[in-house]
């Protein structure tokens, strides 16, 4: 018996270093657990900018979600903020893996 599967690259990344990332970039604290809900020991994929290139404007629903978190308001998800930083050219898109623990 044989299992199908498929052959996929993600780039990893850690829970505090994505963090440290989008607290710099922004200026704002940003927790990945809250906004994703995810727990110790977790892993989650994200796509950054998979349709849009570099340069390109951010989704006007996910720009409003960046604009609100900015303005004091919730978290936005972590997709959103991935897909603003890929198309600010601070990360590259692709697809990511976020490795969760504490």
């Amino acid at each position: 018996m044989s299992l199908p599967f498929e052959t996929v690259t993600y780039r990893q990344v850690e829970l505090a270093g994505l963090e440290g990332l989008i607290c710099r970039h922004y200026g704002l604290e940003y927790s990945v657990i809250r906004a994703l809900s995810v727990s110790n020991g977790s892993y989650r994929r994200v796509e950054a900018g998979a349709a849009v290139e570099e340069g390109v404007a951010l989704d006007r629903l996910e720009a409003e979600e960046i604009a609100a978190w900015r303005a004091g308001g919730p978290e936005p998800h972590l997709a959103s903020v991935m897909n603003d930083l890929a198309c600010s050219g601070v990360i590259d898109s692709g697809e990511y893996l976020v490795h969760v623990w504490w």
